[in-house]
């Protein structure tokens, strides 16, 4: 069975609902459901990965501060690593990279962040990751960066 746990209410998929009163403690399974506004992709970010996403800098710096994983990966394993090179948040990159976050990640669809960086031509971004021991060649299930570089007329730099 399925349950959207909503206050002190649990709704079940079939329509039912059974009350938890006021000091709830739920024993059964409870499914929360993504944000339906927001993309495939974005559904299950979480604040360090909004804020790396976003660009902000401040927000990130508390949330690593407060111990927040800069390796915390989504169900298709994309870290706010790579939410960052997406966007080219050259100073969001440098942060995670020197908190440690891993530039040699892959998400499901065997992305790294470098090669979000390189096929955005987000060139400060690829300069950073090689600095931080980024693999320009990739895995040997990926694409490398070098070969979605050349078709934008991208140099990598390493």
């Amino acid at each position: 069975m399925i349950y959207k746990f909503t206050g002190k209410t649990m709704t079940q998929a079939t329509g039912g609902s059974e009350d938890l009163g006021d000091n709830a403690v739920q024993n059964r399974p409870v499914v929360f459901f993504s944000n339906p506004l927001m993309s495939d992709v974005e559904s299950d970010w979480s604040a360090i990965h909004d804020a790396a996403y976003n660009g902000n800098v401040r927000t990130l710096r508390t949330l690593i501060d407060q111990g927040m994983c800069v390796n915390l990966s989504t169900l298709d394993r994309v870290t706010p690593l790579h939410a960052a090179c997406m966007q080219g948040h050259t100073a969001c990159v440098r942060l995670l990279t020197e908190n440690g976050a891993n530039v040699d990640v892959t998400t499901l669809h065997w992305t790294t962040p470098l090669s979000e960086a390189s096929a955005r031509g987000h060139d400060a971004c690829v300069n950073l990751l090689l600095q931080h021991g980024a693999a320009p060649q990739g895995s040997s299930l990926s694409v490398s960066c070098t070969h979605q570089a050349a078709p934008e007329g991208q140099e990598l730099h390493s």
